[in-house]
């Protein structure tokens, strides 16, 4: 069983730059791990919203393919993602489709970067609560430094 973490909001919400933020880099290679606490990571910066359900779900299978083929199984995979409904764009049927068998962490960003914006916890609780494999956490921070040691908290407290 894989353990994916899952950077949640919608467009332009600060997913990628909590992911840079995290990792420590800019860029995300398909086949160079990236190292949390000692343990590699596959990461996918791009989430469902910038390239929608086919989009994602091809690129997430080029990225393991290819991470997989240098590095081995990838037991940790962290990427950005949107909780979309639509049908043509639907993440609970994204998550059956990639991660099914795995613990999947969904870190629920509350605020946009800008603080302008702000996810409906309780709607997106409901919208995954089926989920068995799901565990939701609440980002609730406006500021980067804070959603960045929120995040850090729940790797921490999640990995092994």
């Amino acid at each position: 069983m894989r353990k994916i973490f899952l950077i949640t909001g919608f467009n332009n919400w600060g997913k990628t730059t909590l992911l840079s933020d995290l990792f420590g880099v800019k860029a995300f290679r398909k086949t160079v791990p990236q190292y949390y606490k000692g343990h590699p990571f596959l990461v996918m910066p791009q989430s469902n919203d910038d390239l929608l359900k086919k989009g994602y779900e091809d690129e997430f299978a080029d990225r393991l393919e290819k991470f997989e083929k240098v590095n081995g199984r990838a037991k940790y995979i962290a990427s950005a993602f949107c909780p979309t409904k639509e049908p043509s764009n639907n993440s609970i049927d994204i998550l059956r489709e990639l991660f099914k068998g795995d613990k999947i962490e969904i870190l629920l960003l509350e605020h946009k970067w800008c603080g302008q914006a702000k996810l409906i916890i309780p709607e997106v609780s409901s919208f995954y609560s089926r989920e068995k494999n799901v565990t939701l956490h609440s980002v609730s921070s406006k500021s980067a430094a804070g959603k960045l040691s929120q995040a850090q908290s729940i790797f921490n407290a999640t990995l092994p």
